[in-house]
């Protein structure tokens, strides 16, 4: 006879009901003994006892392989588990709540700034390059993917390193310049601050010449009392950074005035250093002092870049050799980025929970921010002094993120936005629906079955397939083949660039160069109204496809009209576009203009035949009265 079960600790608790309906749970399968139970669950029997020992919580993966193993709802025991794990967080971090001292050791989704060099790491070669350059170049371009890291490398990392500090800043009257740049992106070096040159802080904004004159004029200031003071640091020439530069072409209208911008920052590097001063402050009040000679740092996305060097051949020039890449960072990055700030701050990250957040970074674009979210808030729900994947999964995982993020910015959108929202999502989750989560029927659970995906790799650390509730087999496997980015020009149409740009500040979408994806693949499962979207429009993606497809071949084969569409179909698809269901790239609006002209043009020659043979046929008939006319004429005659 298998031994009986302790019995349960005395008490009301919601994880001693959560225990005890575990027990009745195996009971109603019969009692069987745990190591016949944990050869079905695939799951030790110690582990399986605990589950059911109403001491502790036990993790997702138990409980499901517990309750599958015994016949139950999965379904409902997840939603449970969810909900237990989520109040007994909150009663944790109500009870950590007045006993917490700082701040979070990271930044959440936002970029990492100044004032967090001390818990910025992992990014320290690529800023020791960026460093590098700048000591060899006058103009130097940082450019990336968005949610790469390139704000965080700048001013987490670049500025401390000049010594700049939000002292500094608040003496001169400068900020972060507007903050919310790319994600944030892993480390750095510490603060240096006893070889401190002059730097100024600027986002170009709508209006980049006003912003450029007053970062000039506090540069200026911030030089001038550098060289009043012997004692200051001048150990370098004053720094320009431009942080978010791509907002030259997403926000700034007038071209004048951004190739004047441009101008301005090519000439200001252009500035001889030994070229002396005129006057006590140089040729321009203050700012003279900045202009004795200044280094200029451009960071700016990379599917920005391109346009923006065509649009202006002397920045390109000037920024010859000069360009530093930023990526996503390698596995090794990634852990310092994840361990460190946690252990400077007396915490530590669990092993699961690491290998869970590594694998999703070096596989989803848009992985850095994601992963500092989730940090952010695993880290106010940390058992003790540790981050663990039970309050990772706590807080909803990414999934939860991502959908509090979707909804937040729908929300505020107006009716006609939320229309073109509607179009973007639709055409860059239309792929999910053939091989995707949506088209294999079984969202998470699909993701589950996937298991033993690609794991992060190259430092040793092993990806994990048996999370349980799918996040480690979604992170680690899912569907990274069956994604496939998009072409930035199918995103061309009315108000559709401002809508993608929306998106991608929102880290829901990430650009890159030409291409154009979702941040993370489990946003359809993790937004609702997405995958209604998706599936309510099954019908109008099949069409949406179609007509990419047939766009791109007519293109290619030199606007050939025999492969124009024509009738119904055409009818159909002119439809949907004119009612907002789907919204046309440029290409394809071109081809339904050249189908409709050339259904027109049928139509007209359609007529003009009918036209023709009604004429003929008249005509026939005439001669055919008139010959009839004149037999009887010659009948009479007779």
């Amino acid at each position: 006879m298998p031994r009986r079960e302790s019995p349960l600790d005395p008490g009301d608790g919601a994880l001693l009901r959560f225990a005890g309906d575990l027990r009745a749970l195996r009971e109603r399968a019969g009692s069987p003994p745990y190591r016949q139970l944990a050869l079905r669950a695939h799951c030790s029997a110690a582990s399986l006892s605990v589950a059911a020992g109403g001491r502790r919580l036990p993790s997702l993966a138990v409980t499901l392989a517990y309750v599958q193993a015994c016949g139950g709802d999965v379904r409902e025991w997840r939603h449970r588990w969810q909900l237990l794990a989520a109040e007994l967080a909150a009663d944790a971090a109500a009870r950590r709540r007045a006993l917490d001292v700082g701040r979070a050791p990271y930044p959440g989704a936002a970029a990492f700034e100044a004032v967090d060099a001390d818990r910025f790491f992992g990014r320290e070669a690529l800023l020791d390059r960026l460093v590098s350059v700048l000591a060899e170049r006058r103009l130097v371009i940082v450019t990336g993917p968005s949610g790469a890291g390139k704000s965080s490398l700048v001013r987490a990392g670049l500025l401390t390193r000049l010594g700049w500090s939000p002292a500094a800043a608040a003496a001169t009257g400068d900020g972060n310049g507007g903050g919310g740049g790319d994600g944030p992106g892993g480390g750095a070096e510490r603060p240096r601050t006893g070889d401190g040159v002059p730097v100024a802080l600027l986002t170009p904004g709508e209006r980049p010449m006003e912003a450029y004159t007053l970062a000039l004029a506090r540069l200026g200031q911030s030089a001038a009392r550098a060289a009043r003071d012997p004692s200051g640091p001048t150990a370098g020439d004053p720094v320009l950074v431009v942080d978010q530069g791509e907002q030259l072409r997403t926000r700034c209208r007038d071209a004048a005035e951004r190739v004047r911008f441009l101008d301005a920052l090519v000439a200001l590097a252009a500035c001889a250093p030994e070229r002396p001063p005129a006057g006590p402050a140089g040729p321009a009040g203050p700012a003279g002092a900045a202009q004795a000679g200044c280094r200029v740092v451009l960071v700016i996305r990379s599917d920005q870049s391109g346009p923006l060097f065509a649009e202006h051949p002397g920045l390109a020039e000037a920024a010859r050799h000069a360009v530093v890449p930023v990526g996503r960072p390698a596995p090794v990055e990634l852990r310092r980025a994840i361990t460190e700030p946690a252990l400077r701050a007396g915490c530590t990250v669990e092993g699961a929970l690491l290998a869970v957040l590594i694998s999703t970074a070096a596989y989803q674009p848009g992985g850095l921010s994601l992963v500092s979210a989730a940090l952010a808030a695993t880290w106010r729900r940390r058992s003790g002094n540790a981050l663990t994947l039970a309050g990772f999964q706590a807080t909803g995982g990414f999934e939860g993120a991502l959908a509090r993020a979707a909804e937040t910015l729908y929300d505020g959108l107006e009716i006609a936005d939320r229309m073109l929202v509607r179009a973007v999502f639709l055409r860059l989750g239309a792929e999910l629906l053939d091989g995707g989560p949506l088209g294999a029927g079984g969202g998470t659970a699909a993701a589950v079955a996937l298991g033993g995906g690609p794991t992060a790799g190259g430092d040793g650390t092993a990806g994990v397939g048996t999370a349980g509730d799918g996040t480690a087999g979604e992170v680690a496997g899912g569907d990274e083949g069956a994604r496939t980015p998009l072409w930035r020009a199918e995103f061309d149409g009315p108000g559709v660039p401002e809508i993608l740009e929306r998106l991608v500040r929102a880290r829901l979408v990430v650009v890159d160069g030409e291409t154009v994806e979702l941040s993370h693949y489990a946003l359809p499962q993790a937004w609702p109204r997405l995958r209604g979207w998706l599936v309510e429009g099954r019908g109008a993606l099949s069409e949406l496809r179609g007509l990419t497809t047939a766009a791109r071949g007519w293109a290619g084969a030199g606007r050939d009209p025999e492969l124009l569409y024509r009738g119904a179909r055409l009818e159909q698809l002119m439809r949907r576009v004119a009612d907002g269901e789907l919204a046309a790239t440029g290409i394809e609006r071109a081809f339904l203009a050249a189908s409709a002209r050339a259904a027109a043009a049928d139509r007209r020659r359609a007529q003009r035949q009918q036209l023709t043979v009604a004429g003929v046929a008249a005509a026939s008939g005439a001669l055919l009265a008139l010959a009839g006319g004149s037999r009887i004429r010659r009948a009479w005659r007779w």
